[in-house]
């Protein structure tokens, strides 16, 4: 479907807010993710997967970083454009235990779906959390809460996320998570030394969104197979292969 902008502005490094015209046509989980066709070209050919950062009733919002061609070809789109979006896509985080302490640990532009997980745990299930996030340096920091390190020490805790977390986490922690596969993978393996539970999005590369081109494949620790686009992109970290990754 073609939708309008409203909204295409920096806010931080190469970091953008994109907001689109919410035409009321569905409901959206925190986790989820639209398949963005650039514009009406040949090139660049494939959708891109953006997730959902915030859902309000008059827009649609998405948060991306400037990376290749077709993010840089979006970036110079302007408020009453129209943008060709298919979605929503995939299976976002699932229920919050109320008992549990709910930590959000993401990296990068891995953050973004947090912020629209931040106001349906304060709206809907109104109840605590602790966020934890993790950038480079504070030229790219977007977000306005939580407890912020970067490896290079310009903000906050010097280092990467997952040191930084690490002593908030116990037996009795429910995470979500997102962001880079090698912060995800320390995070999954400090879990289980944790035992406690994880949801983790996955970020990866995506053709069509929709299971049929078999790109996104990841393996299983049952020995099977799943699709980041329907099967997750949200999962058990318990049940990802993490050594293939």
């Amino acid at each position: 479907m073609e939708l309008k902008i409203l909204e295409n502005i920096e806010i931080a490094s190469n970091i953008y807010s994109l907001k689109i015209d919410n035409p009321a046509l569905f409901d959206v989980v925190p986790g989820q993710f639209f398949m963005v066709k650039i514009n009406g070209f040949d090139y660049p050919l494939l959708r891109r997967p953006f997730s959902v950062a915030s859902f309000e009733d008059d827009h649609i919002g998405i948060i991306y970083k400037v990376v290749g061609e077709g993010t840089k070809i979006l970036s110079d789109k302007k408020p009453g454009d129209f943008i060709d979006l298919l979605g929503p896509l995939g299976n976002g985080f699932g229920d919050v235990e109320k008992d549990k302490k709910i930590l959000l640990v993401g990296g990068g532009i891995g953050i973004a779906p947090f912020i629209y997980l931040k106001n349906v745990l304060e709206n809907d299930y109104k109840i605590s959390y602790k966020a934890f996030f993790g950038f480079n340096t504070k030229d790219e920091i977007y977000i306005d809460f939580g407890e912020i390190a970067t490896i290079d020490g310009s903000y906050g805790f010097e280092g990467n996320v997952v040191d930084m977390v690490e002593n908030e986490i116990d037996n009795n922690s429910l995470i979500f998570a997102c962001g880079p596969t090698i912060m995800l993978k320390r995070l999954a393996y400090l879990c289980y030394e944790k035992n406690c539970d994880m949801q983790v999005s996955l970020e990866s590369r995506m053709a069509c969104g929709i299971g049929v081109c078999l790109g996104c494949v990841i393996e299983t620790n049952d020995k099977d197979f799943k699709r980041v686009c329907v099967d997750g992109p949200v999962f058990d970290y318990k049940d990802i292969a993490w050594q293939t990754l």
